[in-house]
């Protein structure tokens, strides 16, 4: 199957994922469609069984036992017209967000969106080129690839397709969902997956407004509208109804105007009016200080420490002190962390990507990568960061702790298994031996090493290797440094690590995501769950790393299958460890998310007390207080 391609929004989710300005920009592209996107996806959600049958039988269907020839061809146009207008709406974006320039062509646009057309394409033919990378999956696509509008919006006729199909014997309910009391819902599964609950993130809706009283009768069968026809949630789109502790007023100028919802169920909140501004990085710290901002989260770095101290009146070595007269910091750990990734398929020796030689090449490269992590995290984030050795974010209950049996500091071992490292080593001492464990490395993939240097690299292998960052095309990145001191270290031996940083991101996220680059730096975000299913499983599809093993799927899956946590956590350190032996990821750095709020204008200690990356400031906004 070929690998699908991920469009803006996924590329936007992946801004949040990475180390500067875009994980602000993700946030801003959200806030700013807001309640639109979580009614997209209720929509795609909702898709009624007639329009789905249609997609799924095709436009050379033969078969019109459940819907005549017309209706059928009168559908797929209209899909088309709809399926050009929503590449167009791409285009469009692209041009006013200034990530082209106005008059570039379709396939110029197309591009920064990660497809690849002939130049003189059309609307047409980008959408006919998603509908193929996405293998015909029209839904998936109208979520993950849209730029403002879901698919089905742009049809012409959509109601016309919403009405049920009865193609088989029809169900009056489904009988693993049950109404237990006013208040409670079960829901049974066919087996045991312990990542269910996570798949479950239902909104609770009042039945008075998105559906009908009187079609409701539970005993008999009856929800709140007649089977097979949704309209009259669809009715309700532009009219959207929750139960929060704020209500939706309206989006104006890259701003997001919410009122207290007076019948909240905790209680009113205590500020009136709660609004949500789009900010440029720069400006996060400067607008709590200027008074355009009261809360802020800027991306966290030892320089933007030492901007909060200078405003506070304290001086650059004083960057450690988070509360002061003018802004009060509280820092929280980031749900994720940063790595760096080597794609099997370009870094190998001969055909195998998975040989023992070719997995000897990529640890050669991560021996080093390894070596001179403490040092840039340290530089980049202070005490606010940690190296990490696993491939998992330490706020996981899954990540291996350093009391664990077997517990390994990250390709600290040579060829034959011995540590490199000794407790009483110098930092310049640990790269010498780092370098001599690379060379052994080298030597076992079937480089000639002559006199401590490299001389000739084996069949499919070579003497240069790239890696791609997204730094801005400045080095801001905490691992620029890393990779510049790797680099440096590796030159006299005869091995060149070519660092290319990339002011526009989307050009890093392209580059690794479809296959092309060899190495690459990014962050995942990681979930409350740490099942590995997406990442690393043969079929995950985000498993840039490529990495087929039956062995790795069997342990993911097992995972999968038990709730028990000690059992799980152990599976999942044995996946871990085949992870490293494959040489296809180097953990980097768990850093901390930062929430900057103004301690001139915020009660700071309305926050809530322990916030955590799964409980943060927004989980108790209604208790959020202004200074009088």
């Amino acid at each position: 199957m070929a690998e699908k391609k991920k469009g803006r929004r996924a590329y936007l989710e992946d801004y949040r994922k990475n180390e500067r300005g875009q994980y602000e920009y993700a946030g801003r592209r959200y806030v700013c469609q807001g309640v639109d996107l979580g009614r997209r996806r209720a929509r795609i959600g909702a898709l009624c069984a007639g329009l789905a049958a249609a997609m799924a039988a095709g436009e050379d269907n033969t078969d019109f036992t459940y819907w005549d020839e017309e209706t059928q061809t009168a559908f797929w146009a209209d899909l088309k017209q709809a399926g050009a207008a929503f590449a167009q709406e791409i285009v469009d974006y692209c041009i006013a967000a200034g990530i082209n320039a106005e008059g570039d062509s379709v396939a110029a646009c197309a591009a920064n969106w990660g497809f690849e057309l002939e130049e003189d394409a059309t609307v047409d033919d980008f959408f006919n080129t998603m509908v193929e990378q996405y293998e015909g999956d029209y839904v998936t696509l109208s979520g993950t690839e849209t730029a403002g509008s879901s698919l089905f919006d742009l049809m012409e006729d959509y109601d016309a397709y919403t009405k049920g199909v009865e193609t088989e014997e029809t169900a009056p309910n489904v009988s693993g969902i049950e109404r237990v009391d006013d208040y409670t819902l079960r829901i049974t599964t066919t087996e045991l997956d312990a990542t269910a609950i996570y798949q479950m993130g239902l909104p609770i809706v009042p039945l008075h407004h998105y559906g009908d009283e009187s079609l409701y009768d539970y005993e008999n069968n009856k929800f709140g509208f007649e089977k097979g026809d949704l309209s009259i949630v669809k009715a309700k789109t532009s009219d959207p109804l929750g139960c929060g502790p704020y209500i939706f007023k309206e989006y104006k100028d890259g701003v997001v105007y919410m009122d207290a919802n007076p019948n909240y169920y905790k209680g009113e909140p205590k500020i009136a009016h709660l609004n949500y501004l789009e900010s440029a990085e720069g400006d996060k710290v400067n607008g709590i200080v200027a008074g355009t901002l009261d809360i802020s989260d800027p991306s966290y770095s030892v320089d933007v420490a030492k901007q909060i101290a200078a405003e506070n009146g304290y001086s650059e070595d004083e960057w450690d002190k988070f509360e002061g007269p003018v802004l009060t910091t509280k820092l929280i750990d980031y749900l994720g962390y940063g790595y760096i990734g080597i794609n099997p398929n370009n870094i190998k020796v001969g055909d195998d990507p998975y040989s023992e030689e070719s997995k000897d090449l990529r640890k050669a490269i991560a021996t080093m990568i390894a070596a001179y992590r403490d040092e840039a995290i340290d530089s980049y984030y202070g005490s606010t960061a940690s190296v990490i050795n696993y491939p998992i974010s330490n706020t996981s209950w899954a990540a291996p702790q350093t009391t664990d049996d077997g517990y390994q500091i990250a390709y600290s071992v040579d060829v034959d298994g011995n540590p490199i490292y000794t407790a009483d080593m110098t930092a310049e001492e640990k790269y010498a031996a780092a370098l001599e464990a690379s060379l052994g490395f080298f030597e076992a993939a079937g480089y000639t090493v002559e006199d401590g240097k490299l001389t000739e690299a084996p069949e499919g292998a070579k003497l240069e290797y790239e890696c791609v960052i997204g730094a801005g095309g400045s080095g801001d990145h905490p691992s620029f440094l890393l990779l510049k001191n790797v680099a440096e270290a590796l030159e006299p031996v005869g091995f060149t690590l070519t660092v290319t940083d990339y002011a526009n991101a989307n050009d890093l996220y392209s580059s690794y995501q479809n296959g092309i680059a060899e190495m690459w730096c990014a962050a995942w975000q990681a979930t409350a769950d740490p099942d590995m299913y997406q990442l690393y499983h043969s079929e995950g599809s985000t498993n840039y790393y490529q990495i087929k093993s039956d062995e790795l799927d069997e342990l993911i899956m097992a995972g999968r299958a038990s709730t028990d946590q000690a059992y799980r956590k152990s599976i999942y350190q044995a996946a871990m460890e085949i992870i490293m032996d494959y040489g296809v990821e180097i953990p980097i750095y768990q850093r901390s998310d930062a929430l900057v709020v103004s301690s001139e204008r915020m009660d700071v200690d309305s926050l809530p007390g322990d916030m955590t990356p799964y409980w943060g400031w927004e989980a108790e906004k209604e208790n959020l207080e202004l200074l009088q």
